[in-house]
């Protein structure tokens, strides 16, 4: 059956490789994909370690007097906590009204006071508006600061002051509600099902995992899609281009047709993954060298991106046996919709049909995808049949291998229809090759190529 297949693989595959254009293509992009991340995470460390080296600028002031119409009498020297220059040491000082105020810094001859007035506006918001009296050394751009202190670190304090709540409330409010979970009979019992702390870490995990889920999910969407489309077009066209010389026959000879279907659609799909694989160590180099820079250059940085990459380890999701069968999946998956693209070109006489004929995989490759995309972005309510069809498991499985959300059951079953249907893909396409190639010039049937086929 594959008789001849290593020399047909080896020609196709050295023809893909050769060109300048594919060396230069693939090392260009490669040394992009490891230069963009690594630079990206240096710069978000770089401007998380700026943010946490800058400190809010003086205000100026070195007491303020504070009228409060809302809640008159309210102490507002809790601002005293705000974390900047010179904030500690300012005296807040409750007065009446601000008129009152201006009167108190005149007398005492204060040039480095200020009034803080607090209203409420027509909708019920507190306002609070800043007097600068006559004479003072504070100037408008220092004031401002003393907003920005407000709004980067005591918003909510300061509102909350504002409206007359005490100190002892506030730290009521602000206590942390405690909750648990209960079945009918441990609630009656007083028995906590989170008493076991990896039901509560599972739990508390689960949220996470339905993000990864979603993210590989497109991942490998995206990844079949694009491979597919660019590769696709070149199988058909690489399949068909023989119909048109006279080494037809010569071929058919010494080759079977299921050999030269299955080499021609291995060796640009080779050629295709080669490429992949290679991005794919780039950008995880790439990523793997802008933390390592990171923590040189700027440690202590807490970057959100650099520190959930340098936990990723620790949730012990990327196992190397699921993700072994994840990558199967992925390269038969993408062999799956490739076949069908061998099948268009096998199809074909001429370069215009077979272009005609690429609607093939692109209608059953894009259906799939809007499947995925409305049944299977929820881990816990995807159908199992979208595992089981072999179009749709190829783009799920992987997620849900990685990350350990099925059953080995389903895995394995949804695996192996998967690399069952593209070889059975392959073998047919070989066969309809074999009967247009020997009947060119005719018209034949689905009926009549059915028959010739089976040899009936």
């Amino acid at each position: 059956m594959f008789k001849n297949f290593g020399k047909v693989f080896k020609f196709t595959f050295h023809n893909q490789v050769a060109p300048a254009s594919y060396k230069v293509l693939t090392f260009v992009i490669g040394i992009l994909l490891f230069l963009i991340p690594a630079g990206i995470l240096v710069l978000l460390s770089m401007n998380a370690n700026n943010d946490k080296d800058k400190k809010l600028e003086s205000c100026g002031a070195e007491k303020i007097y504070v009228a409060n119409t809302v809640a008159e009498g309210t102490d507002f020297n809790i601002l005293k906590s705000i974390q900047g220059e010179g904030y500690d040491k300012i005296e807040y000082v409750t007065v009446p009204s601000v008129d009152d105020a201006l009167e108190k810094i005149k007398a005492a001859g204060e040039t480095k006071s200020f009034v803080l007035s607090v209203t409420k506006d027509s909708e019920n918001a507190i306002t609070a508006d800043i007097v600068l009296p006559d004479g003072s050394e504070i100037k408008a751009d220092q004031a401002k600061h003393f907003y920005d202190a407000i709004n980067s670190q005591t918003e909510m304090m300061f509102v909350i002051t504002a409206r007359g709540i005490s100190l002892a409330d506030m730290a009521e409010v602000a206590k942390q509600t405690n909750t648990d979970l209960f079945n009918v009979s441990g609630f009656q019992k007083g028995e906590s099902l989170l008493a076991d702390s990896k039901i509560a870490e599972e739990q508390n995990n689960q949220k996470m995992l339905d993000g990864f889920s979603v993210i590989i999910t497109m991942m490998v969407c995206m990844i079949m899609y694009f491979v597919v489309m660019a590769y696709g077009a070149s199988i058909t066209k690489n399949i068909v281009m023989e119909k048109s010389s006279k080494l037809m026959d010569t071929m058919l000879i010494s080759v079977k047709p299921e050999a030269m279907i299955f080499g021609k659609l291995l060796g640009v799909l080779s050629a295709g993954l080669l490429q992949f694989f290679f991005w794919i160590a780039m950008l995880a180099g790439g990523v793997y060298a802008g933390v390592v820079l990171s923590d040189k250059f700027f440690p202590g940085a807490n970057a959100p991106v650099i520190t959930f990459l340098k936990s990723f380890g620790s949730l012990n999701l990327f196992k190397p046996g699921p993700v072994i069968l994840a990558v199967i999946v992925l390269i038969f998956g993408i062999l799956l919709y490739a076949s069908l693209a061998a099948f268009a070109g096998a199809i074909s006489s001429t370069q215009e049909q077979a272009a005609s004929n690429q609607g093939i995989f692109l209608l059953v490759l894009i259906a799939a995808y809007f499947i995925v995309m409305i049944k299977a972005l929820d881990p816990a309510n995807t159908p199992l049949w979208i595992h089981l069809c072999p179009f749709t498991g190829a783009l799920t499985l992987p997620a849900a291998l990685v990350l350990g959300t099925l059953n080995w059951g389903t895995a394995i079953g949804g695996v192996a229809a998967v690399v069952v249907l593209a070889l059975l893909l392959v073998y047919f396409a070989g066969m309809v090759y074999k009967a247009m190639a020997l009947y060119k010039g005719q018209h034949l049937s689905p009926k009549k190529i059915f028959k010739i086929m089976t040899n009936k």
